[in-house]
């Protein structure tokens, strides 16, 4: 076993030094944006993205966030999320949870080189005004599977510095079911355990992916704020369709009734009767949010590096925000609510969780 998690490690190592390079220089998209006054003051603040690749994808993604990105934008914060269930979905080597750790280990060396700030405790999370010396990662795990249905190995992943856990990606697991799944089963017994395992921790869950039955049995369990890390609302007049990763007005309000948070993406994608392809249509929604739930419920989570199939036209990355508050300004929205949907919302949710 010691064997296969170190040729994992190795094989992890591999694809980070392949793909390093391109994540840490600039796209020509970002080299010509210019530094944008419309994001001066504000604490930007991305749950769920995969800087760096950690996941060791086999191309690389325009969208990946860099470092030097995070940097050029003042990024408060930002997910560097490993991958649960990678063994499963790329059929590599080794047990999920041995090569979650392997990926994880590509942050862990970020930070001992002194280029992030991993956040482990509340009083580590960035506050307005105070200067940064460099970007804040959040250390986070996208899928329980890492979990391998053995509660101790949470633990040793809060001990690692892991504080966000999705906890279903893109297979039914241990813990439950997923939006993809054909069947919508409930919350196991497990996943009953890891929830209330997670709460008295203090690591902040997401139900990203998490099926219809799955997510009333997270929200009935859990005694702190959920959120959804990376979704958008059903399009109008297809509320009859089947959502395979959008969220209905039902089950957004579930999440919303913790006191949660949804983070909305810039998917792009079409039904048979309306659209969401352009920045404008991204920024329509975030007003129909706020006058559903409140804009304290809205916040940002680009899924950067995770392979979106499309997305909206404007957007490139995390870089291409300005043009993002651009549309929501153009959209009615006012500063206030451009800062809390854009990170406020989110630091003060997983404030609350990590005290």
């Amino acid at each position: 076993m010691e064997r296969r998690r170190f040729l994992d490690c190795c094989a992890v190592a591999g694809m980070a030094a392949t793909f390093g390079k391109q994540c840490f220089g600039m796209s020509p998209e970002e080299a010509a944006a210019a530094p944008d006054d419309s994001v001066a003051g504000l604490l930007i603040a991305d749950p769920h993205a995969h800087p760096y690749q950690l996941h060791g994808a086999r191309s690389f993604d325009r969208t990946t966030p860099t470092i030097e990105t995070l940097q050029r934008l003042n990024m408060a914060l930002s997910s560097f999320s490993a991958v649960g269930d990678m063994t499963f979905m790329r059929g590599r080597t080794g047990m999920p949870f041995g090569d979650t750790r392997n990926q994880l280990e590509v942050l862990r060396r970020l930070e001992s080189e002194g280029r992030v700030a991993v956040v482990r405790k509340a009083s580590d999370l960035p506050r307005q005004g105070v200067q940064r010396r460099m970007p804040c990662a959040l250390m986070a795990v996208e899928g329980g599977d890492a979990l391998e249905g053995r509660l101790e190995n949470l633990d040793v992943f809060y001990a690692h510095g892991v504080r966000l856990m999705t906890l279903l990606h893109e297979r039914d697991n241990e813990l439950g079911f997923n939006q993809r799944s054909g069947a919508d089963g409930a919350l196991t017994p497990f996943g009953l355990a890891v929830v209330e395992r997670m709460n008295k921790l203090g690591m902040l869950i997401d139900v990203a992916h998490a099926g219809t039955a799955t997510l009333k049995g997270i929200v009935s369990a859990s005694d702190t704020p959920l959120i959804d890390s990376h979704t958008s609302p059903v399009l109008p007049g297809e509320d009859g369709a089947v959502s395979r990763r959008l969220r209905t007005w039902q089950e957004m309000e579930m999440i919303v009734r913790t006191g949660g948070l949804i983070c909305t993406w810039p998917l792009a994608y079409a039904g048979k009767q309306s659209r969401r392809t352009t920045l404008r249509h991204w920024a329509e929604e975030i007003v129909l949010m706020k006058a559903r739930f409140g804009i304290e419920h809205c916040g940002l989570g680009t899924d950067g590096g995770g392979g979106l199939p499309r997305v909206v036209d404007g957007w490139e990355s995390i870089a291409s925000l300005p043009a993002l508050i651009a549309a929501i300004r153009e959209a009615g929205l006012r500063q206030e609510d451009i800062a809390a949907f854009v990170g406020g919302n989110f630091l003060r949710i997983f404030a609350k969780c990590l005290a």
